[in-house]
C-alpha cells in the first residue's frame, strides 16, 4: 500500500479494502502467501454477512483457513490456477480478500456490487457500508443448476 503502518492504524477497515491489491493467480503463488500468512498471528477472519470478528486466529489457523477456502474455490473453477485470491502486498500481507465464484454476491456489479467471501485481516475490522449495499442473495446454488446467475425476484 506503500504507507506506514502507524497511518495505516487511523484508515478505516473499509477504505484498507479498496485500492490496488494483487492477484493470486498461479498455484505456487496462494502456497507462498499461505506460507507467508502463517508467520503472523493475529489475523481476524471476517465472513461478510455475519456480525464481525472479535477474536484472531494464529497463522498456522489462518493459513489452513485460507487453504480450505482456495480447495473449494479450485474445486468449482476445475482447473489448477484461480482468480479469486487477492493481497494487498505479497511480500507483506495485511489484508487478503477470498471470492468465491458462486458466493461473491450479484457478480458483474448487477443489483449492487461484488462482495468478499472472506477477508483475511492483520487490522480489526470494522462496518463496510458497501457490503450493506448490496441487496442480492449469498446462497450457494444447487449444483444441478447450470444457471446460477440467475435469481428471482
Amino acid at each position: 500500500m506503500g504507507h506506514s503502518l502507524a497511518v495505516l492504524q487511523e484508515i478505516p477497515f473499509h477504505q484498507r479494502l479498496e485500492g490496488r491489491f494483487d492477484g493470486m493467480i498461479r498455484q505456487a503463488d496462494l502456497t507462498a502467501l499461505g506460507d507467508e500468512v502463517a508467520r503472523w498471528d493475529g489475523w481476524y477472519v471476517v465472513e461478510p454477512h455475519l456480525p464481525l470478528p472479535r477474536q484472531t486466529v494464529d497463522g498456522i489457523t489462518a493459513k489452513q483457513m485460507l487453504e480450505d477456502l482456495v480447495a473449494e474455490i479450485l474445486q468449482v473453477e476445475r482447473g489448477v490456477w484461480t482468480t479469486m485470491v487477492y493481497v494487498q502486498s505479497f511480500a507483506d500481507p495485511w489484508i487478503i480478500k477470498v471470492f468465491h465464484p458462486r458466493r461473491a454476491g450479484c457478480g458483474c456489479g448487477v443489483g449492487g456490487g461484488v462482495m468478499p467471501w472472506r477477508v483475511f485481516s492483520r487490522f480489526e475490522p470494522g462496518p463496510v457500508p458497501a457490503w450493506e449495499a448490496i441487496l442480492c442473495g449469498l446462497s450457494t446454488p444447487d449444483k444441478a443448476s447450470a444457471s446460477w446467475w440467475r435469481r428471482k425476484a
